[in-house]
């Protein structure tokens, strides 16, 4: 696996994590911070009751599995934009491959950090994994949308999973900022 980033443009280190994740063969335990790769983690609700596993790699990005005994506030796994200006973009977008053994559901966040904190904005779908290979296709139009700051000190692509127990395979995932 290279550590070597040799993609462009304000989408880039977004990117590079997830080809990361894509060569590192790994299988883990769920657990609140863990790490596949610099740049990504898991965050679980440290109260809720969830147990899972991870496999990374192979012919998939990740295969996610967990168990919720109780219901989690949250369970979703983050990945790092750094700092990327969105000031002069006029689209922030993901196109996402995933299926699932049952109708599996996640949604898609923005979230960018200010001095005063930071604000979370939903792309406008929910995505669903399904049996069949299904592809997700979903945008956030800047231009105009005042709760997408330009500027922000770190910015983060979130993947909010259900808060019921699931199987999902992400079979692909690009972000792209035009």
């Amino acid at each position: 696996m290279t550590a070597h980033n040799l993609f462009l443009g304000p989408d880039a280190q977004v990117n590079h994590e997830i080809s990361l994740l894509r060569a590192k063969r790994e299988k883990k335990s769920l657990a609140d911070r863990a790490s596949p790769v610099p740049g990504v983690f898991f965050a679980v609700d440290p109260e809720a009751k969830v147990a899972g596993q991870y496999v990374t790699g192979g012919d998939r990005l990740l295969q996610l599995q967990y168990v919720t005994k109780t219901t989690p506030r949250w369970l979703a796994l983050h990945f790092a934009l750094g700092g990327v200006d969105l000031g002069s973009a006029s689209v922030f977008g993901v196109v996402c491959k995933s299926c699932a053994p049952e109708a599996a559901t996640f949604r898609i966040c923005l979230r960018s950090a200010m001095a005063e904190g930071f604000r979370d904005v939903f792309l406008p779908k929910h995505a669903v994994a399904y049996s069949q290979t299904s592809t997700h296709v979903d945008l956030l139009r800047l231009e105009g949308l005042d709760e997408v700051p330009g500027k922000a000190d770190w910015r983060e692509l979130i993947l909010f999973f259900q808060t019921s127990s699931a199987h999902i395979d992400l079979l692909d995932l690009r972000v792209f900022i035009v």
